[in-house]
């Protein structure tokens, strides 16, 4: 296989088939451009394994070459899957076009797969580390507030603490977003203004944390629409250091959202870092309350599940819900059977 490249060569009649699948997965799959990007990279890959020759060479013994070079990739059993799932659904959508139906042999795209041992692994759950509640507010009081910079990460960490959002949604939400009703505040979580996933609308009651947390956030607005901030501003905007007129370097607050992922980790893993503590990905504070919420009545389990955005159930105990090794030994040993 030839790799020198790869970035700038293509297949005529192959860029046309992608070009019409782009559309199929948009307006039939109705895929996000996220999930369509993903797709056509996984393609792209399985062409440069083939040296871009035409999709209509693929076969099964293409099949278990392809399945074997991506095992020898170092890339999880997760990964393997979710390739090998682009290519099935690519396939079957190119057995049944016009000048590929007596080219591509329909059983042979069913070799795309793993074992069933695989699959069980791929779609296994490592036990996810999480911090407690303790351990995040402490972290949320040792961190500085003086300048701009610093007031904005303190309630940055402040409102993941009280609302345990996605990560995207922490970094896009607006200072509209934050609604105070009948003495609560919560988060409108609502994709027509910000990066919610599957584009489900839902309402994030801020957790019953000590008032300074919160006080954190509602500060941090409040300085925001003193300096002009209107309400379909991001909460979380990005901060620049620029010299000033003394030929100082300044904090510059400008009416842009933060625009990477990686930027908000950073800001959580100083944090952290600074109070002593492991650094944990911002996403475990979901386990964090999902955790805590088994704990309390049969109504606060649902109701984190609401704040969570789940569906089911399910998805909050198993996804998210697992107890820390401590928890569970101090659940099974201190509670007595009836014998």
């Amino acid at each position: 296989m030839k790799t020198s490249g790869n970035h700038y060569r293509f297949n005529p009649c192959n860029e046309r088939v992608k070009f019409n699948y782009r559309r199929h997965l948009s307006r039939v799959g109705q895929k996000d451009e996220k999930t369509v990007k993903a797709d056509l990279i996984n393609i792209r890959g399985f062409e440069i394994f083939i040296d871009f020759a035409g999709f209509e060479t693929f076969n099964d013994q293409v099949a278990d070459r392809f399945i074997k070079h991506i095992q020898s990739m170092d890339k999880s059993l997760s990964h393997v899957s979710r390739t090998l799932r682009a290519m099935r659904e690519f396939l079957t959508w190119l057995e049944r076009q016009r000048g590929y139906r007596s080219k591509i042999d329909y059983n042979h795209i069913a070799y795309l797969s793993l074992t069933k041992n695989q699959l069980r692994i791929a779609k296994s759950r490592c036990y996810q580390k999480a911090y407690s509640f303790d351990d995040i507010v402490r972290t949320i009081r040792q961190m500085l507030h003086q300048i701009d910079r610093q007031m904005r990460d303190k309630a940055l960490i402040s409102l993941q603490a009280l609302c345990t959002l996605r990560i995207a949604e922490l970094r896009t939400v607006k200072l509209s977003s934050i609604i105070y009703e009948d003495g609560t505040y919560f988060i409108d979580v609502c994709p027509r203004v910000m990066n919610v996933k599957f584009a489900k609308s839902r309402q994030v009651f801020f957790l019953a944390l000590p008032d300074d947390i919160q006080e954190n956030v509602i500060r941090w607005k409040e300085c925001l629409v003193s300096l002009g901030f209107k309400d379909d501003d991001p909460l979380f905007p990005a901060v620049d250091n620029r010299f000033n007129a003394e030929n100082l370097l300044e904090d510059q607050i400008r009416p842009n959202g933060i625009k990477s992922g990686t930027t908000i980790r950073n800001i959580f893993k100083r944090a952290f870092e600074n109070a002593g503590l492991e650094y944990i990905k911002p996403h475990s504070f979901r386990n964090t309350i999902a955790r805590r919420a088994q704990k309390e009545s049969s109504e606060y389990l649902n109701a984190s599940r609401q704040n969570l955005g789940h569906s089911n159930i399910d998805t909050t105990l198993n996804s998210y819900g697992q107890l820390s090794a401590h928890d569970q030994r101090k659940t099974i040993s201190e509670t007595k059977l009836d014998i």
